[in-house]
């Protein structure tokens, strides 16, 4: 029974980490817009995980939400345009100069 505990938890523990192919080492987390964000990225690109239970909320609302919580957490600016995912993950692309 503890080997099941203990392998589920490392399973669920992976779900709040980048995919490893990735390359996003650096990680934080922000809030903007009603929405709490993990935000994983370097020095090109980023992809911001949503973290909180919301209803139903809006993809533009939670996309402009992620791209402030991003800038935040990364002192980089998104590049106009470059934001794209759903409701749960939004992929962008950094500014960093």
């Amino acid at each position: 029974m503890s080997r099941v505990l203990l392998l589920a938890g490392l399973l669920l523990s992976a779900c709040n980490s980048p995919h490893p192919i990735d390359g996003l080492r650096r990680s934080g987390t922000a809030e903007a817009g009603g929405h709490s964000f993990h935000v994983n990225w370097n020095t090109s690109e980023a992809q911001a995980t949503r973290t909180n239970a919301t209803w139903r909320p809006g993809l533009a609302a939670v996309t402009g939400a992620a791209v402030q919580a991003t800038e935040e957490v990364t002192g980089c600016s998104v590049v106009r345009g470059s934001a794209i995912g759903d409701i749960a993950l939004i992929r962008m692309r950094l500014d960093c100069g």
